[in-house]
């Protein structure tokens, strides 16, 4: 199952679901947040931007990958990013989103709000340092 972040625009959660985000509800663009993305074709448009996992390149991969979601928002694209779960990464990239839309005026609150719509929300201690390294 997955999460809508921004009504009719952007959809978050794990890799099993991108499919049917693309079906039902018209997405435009898939981002893959996991370190290993794809490796079949698949009958939409696939972008891998990995989340890294060494500390040091996690924030650098996070803004990759917010950038990626916000030039296709911007584009008026329909959206879905995953992770394996929709837990982790996936998570990540909602706050991150969120931040850089203007949509949330602090980490706290952009946390709560993705948890608000995806209650299982789970951010290791490695992934929030980054988080507050592009946003405090």
């Amino acid at each position: 199952m997955y999460d809508e972040l921004i009504k009719g625009r952007v959809y978050f959660g794990g890799a099993d679901d991108a499919a049917s985000a693309v079906h039902e509800k018209e997405v435009e663009k898939v981002i893959d947040l996991r370190v290993k993305g794809r490796t079949e074709k698949v009958d939409y448009s696939y972008i891998h931007k990995p989340i890294a996992d060494e500390s040091d390149e996690i924030p650098s991969s996070i803004q990759a990958g917010v950038t990626e979601v916000i030039n296709a928002y911007q584009a008026g694209e329909k959206i879905y990013f995953h992770c394996g779960s929709g837990n982790g990464r996936a998570s990540v990239m909602a706050v991150a989103a969120l931040m850089e839309l203007g949509a949330a005026g602090s980490l706290e609150e952009a946390e709560n709000m993705v948890k608000e719509v995806h209650p299982s929300v789970n951010i290791r201690p490695n992934m929030r340092e980054a988080l507050e390294k592009l946003y405090k």
